[in-house]
């Protein structure tokens, strides 16, 4: 047996001295490699030798690992312990040379609005102007014949597509096959329309379905090179010069045709922009196309079409919201059912009421779906309001149009009230506040409250007392209901920080009592003795309002000096209006009314407030008598 094989320390230190070597190997190449790779003119790389391992050093190798290893446990040349060194080779045999690393070059970083990108999308648009010239012009001034044009158009888009196709495999002419296959695809979705519109190849509705088929294709290959530039390049290239070729209800149906078909996309690959993009065309062509039914003359057809936009609007938000973000989703949200407002104002009359009541309706089940982003549901809510909002004033005019208003912002109070949320209050202060206007101004006017006799009590009789009578109680009504409402969804308190919203209402409130009272004892007795009554018996109810306010507000200030504020006011209208403009027992009612309601308002609310202070001074003689903390009890 050989020495070696007897000693395994001389196998180790072997392995090690060669393990040496080989680092010192690596070491070199890495830096021939580090001056090979250094840029031409940055002068000479300096010349690299690999360190020489000398006998003396596998000498004093072996010196080292034999002094340093434990002889009580000595370890096996043929089955070394793995977790503390690697294994060993044979003595002699040497490992194949490790490869040499390559030095990758880091990647250049593209511009997205490069030379090369912008010329080839200029180019696409240029295409297209020329393909639309060669339709529209070629029908204008006779130029060649129908078939040719249509024929020459499809050759054009069918061959930019294969180019596109072929040039996409090379990833360097990959921007140039994005523009192509966008003015291919483009080309074939016009050449289409005009095939429909200007020669009546085509009826309507297959038409439609082959735009649905080339706008899939499109769409679907950019869904397959992932490139939502080609997609948004496709939806802009075909809506923007379709106005070109068609202007009546088809035109919306085309980009109609876009976004539906954008739908499977735009969820599938998470593209908001194209979801914007595909959403654009429907909304600003159905807006004009909608403000135009009338002088088109094409109502049903607009409206089924403008209807369908709002459904796929509406239909593409649905999936969307569960996967983009939420400011687009809400954003598209917002801008459905504008087609759809402006085809029922210009329909007016109760056919336009209807469109915009359906847009209502559709908007409220969206804002109903379960899981809604919570900004999602304001919007739908919003845009719900504003829709009936339109279909009242559309609908009707007038006393009615006041009342509608009015009566619905009463009800929005009442549910915001019962449901003790702040979305219906709101809606109910803007209903309630166009209504009150309403009413000011044309309903129960406040002319008609300091004059008699005053438009319009003395055109119309007894019929505008009774609608003036009814709004007033409405106007009313509703201020007690936001009041109550306010206080239950916690933005009304009486203090004076939500004093800028409780202030306005009593206000309305003071007024609509103020107009029912007068407008109810014209009702009764329509002369100068009717009228002074009722306003005696207004200012007598002030200053009981005034009573109620003082008592309610002993701890509580806002109250309290809204109490005092509306005590001045009926003093001022005693002096100043009922002086003058009341005479004979109705003077003398209104003012010996007030005065006693003040005499005994005076006496109650000094007793009120004298216990309210004796109580505050026992409170804390009270809380004196009382034990503080657990004392324990005298063991004696």
């Amino acid at each position: 047996m050989s020495t070696e094989t007897r000693d395994p320390y001389i196998a180790l230190s072997r392995e090690l001295a060669w393990l040496g070597r080989r680092i010192d190997g690596i070491g070199a190449e890495l830096l021939q490699l580090r001056a090979a790779a250094a840029p031409v003119g940055s002068g000479a790389a300096p010349a690299v030798e690999a360190p020489q391992s000398s006998q003396s050093g596998d000498v004093r190798s072996v010196e080292q690992v034999a002094s340093n290893v434990d002889p009580v446990t000595p370890a096996r040349s043929d089955s070394p312990d793995s977790s503390v060194v690697p294994p060993l080779r044979e003595a002699g045999q040497m490992a194949s040379p490790a490869p040499s690393p390559q030095v990758v070059a880091p990647p250049r970083l593209r511009s997205p609005i490069s030379g090369a990108r912008l010329l080839a999308w200029v180019g696409s648009g240029v295409t297209l102007l020329g393909i639309v010239m060669l339709l529209v012009l070629a029908a204008s001034r006779g130029w060649f014949s129908p078939a040719a044009r249509v024929s020459a158009g499809a050759v054009l888009g069918v061959a930019l597509v294969a180019i596109a196709l072929r040039l996409h495999r090379r990833e360097s002419a990959r921007t140039g096959a994005l523009a192509l296959a966008a003015t291919g695809f483009a080309t074939l979705y016009l050449v289409v329309a005009a095939a429909t519109a200007l020669y009546g190849y085509l009826p309507d509705v297959p038409a439609l379905l082959v735009e649905l088929v080339v706008a899939a294709a499109g769409l679907g290959l950019a869904g397959r090179w992932r490139s939502q530039l080609l997609a948004g390049g496709v939806v802009v290239g075909a809506a923007l010069l379709a106005p070109v070729i068609v202007t009546d209800w088809l035109l919306v149906a085309l980009v109609l045709a876009l976004q539906l078909t954008a739908l499977p996309i735009v969820v599938r690959r998470q593209w908001p922009v194209l979801m914007i993009v595909a959403a654009a065309g429907p909304v600003l062509f159905g807006s004009g196309v909608g403000a135009l039914v009338a002088v088109n003359g094409e109502d049903a057809a607009t409206i089924a079409v403008v209807l369908a936009c709002l459904a796929v609007g509406l239909g593409t938000a649905v999936p969307a919201a569960q996967r983009l973000p939420r400011e687009p989703v809400a954003g598209l949200v917002a801008a459905t059912p504008v087609p759809v407002l402006a085809t029922g104002a210009a329909l007016g009359d109760w056919g336009g009421a209807a469109v915009a009541g359906v847009a209502a309706l559709a908007l409220a089940g969206f804002a109903a779906v379960p899981g809604l982003d919570r900004l999602l549901r304001t919007v739908a809510v919003t845009a719900a309001t504003v829709a009936l909002f339109q279909a009242t004033l559309v609908a009707m005019e007038g006393a009615a149009a006041t009342t509608a208003l009015l009566g619905q912002a009463v009800v929005a109070a009442v549910v915001a009230a019962v449901l003790r949320t702040r979305t219906p209050l709101i809606i109910a202060m803007a209903y309630g506040t166009v209504g009150a206007l309403m009413a000011l101004a044309q309903d129960a006017p406040l002319v008609a409250l300091v004059l008699f006799p005053a438009s319009p009590y003395d055109e119309a009789g007894a019929s505008s007392l009774l609608v003036g009578a009814g709004v007033s109680a409405l106007v009313l009504v509703l201020a007690v209901a936001l009041l109550v409402a306010g206080g239950r969804v916690g933005l009304i308190r009486p203090d004076q920080e939500s004093a800028p919203m409780w202030v306005p209402i009593g206000l309305v409130g003071l007024y609509g009592a103020t107009s029912l009272v007068v407008t109810v004892a014209l009702l009764a007795s329509y002369d100068r003795a009717g009228f002074t009554a009722g306003h005696a018996v207004v200012t007598v109810s002030w200053t009981v309002a005034a009573l109620v306010l003082l008592a309610r507000g002993i701890s509580r200030s806002a109250l309290r000096i809204s109490g005092l504020v509306l005590v001045v006011a009926a003093v001022a209208k005693l002096v100043l209006f009922d002086l003058v403009a009341l005479d004979g027992l109705a003077r003398v009612a209104a003012f010996l009314g007030a005065g006693l309601v003040l005499l005994a308002a005076g006496t109650r609310y000094a007793r009120l407030v004298a216990e309210a202070e004796t109580r505050a001074d026992q409170q804390p003689e009270e809380e004196d008598d009382q034990p503080v903390g657990d004392v324990p009890a005298d063991p004696r």
